[in-house]
């Protein structure tokens, strides 16, 4: 029950009800956010509207993740795409800089569009197929490595 009268309160709270010092948002020591999880997930959605993607600024503040020790961490985007695999993008027929879950269905697709069996009895087809799926095995494994 105690988990329940938490998360109501917690909820009253973030609707503008603060008639309980148990709401986890006030410590009553002064100290904002008493509540570690909540500190936390607050924290990050801060950090993500000063600088997380589609944020304005640059900077992030420390916080804290359920279920760690204390340890800090600091919020980094994601670095850029290597300019490299532009044409490894391409051989996958994806956007350059697609997300890994987008190139991994392009590459299922297309392993099974071009896949050398297809062809077993056109042996020029085949030797076509053969070396696109070439192309298309060392295009994923470059992109996957990197992501």
């Amino acid at each position: 029950m105690d988990f329940i009268d938490r998360l109501a309160d917690i909820l009253r709270s973030l609707m503008g009800n603060r008639s309980d010092e148990r709401s986890g948002l006030s410590s009553g020591q002064g100290q904002p956010y008493g509540d570690p999880d909540l500190r936390a997930a607050w924290e990050e959605l801060e950090d993500y509207m000063r600088g997380g993607p589609g944020g304005s600024g640059g900077s992030s503040s420390s916080r804290t993740g359920p279920g760690s020790t204390g340890d800090q961490r600091r919020w980094r985007p994601e670095p850029p795409v290597d300019e490299s695999l532009r044409k490894d993008f391409a051989n996958l027929e994806v956007s350059f800089g697609a997300d890994i879950e987008t190139v991994r269905r392009s590459y299922k697709v297309l392993m099974l569009r071009y896949h050398p069996d297809k062809f077993a009895g056109h042996p020029e087809k085949q030797r076509d197929a053969l070396e696109i799926t070439k192309r298309i095995n060392e295009s994923f494994e470059r992109i996957r490595s990197r992501h």
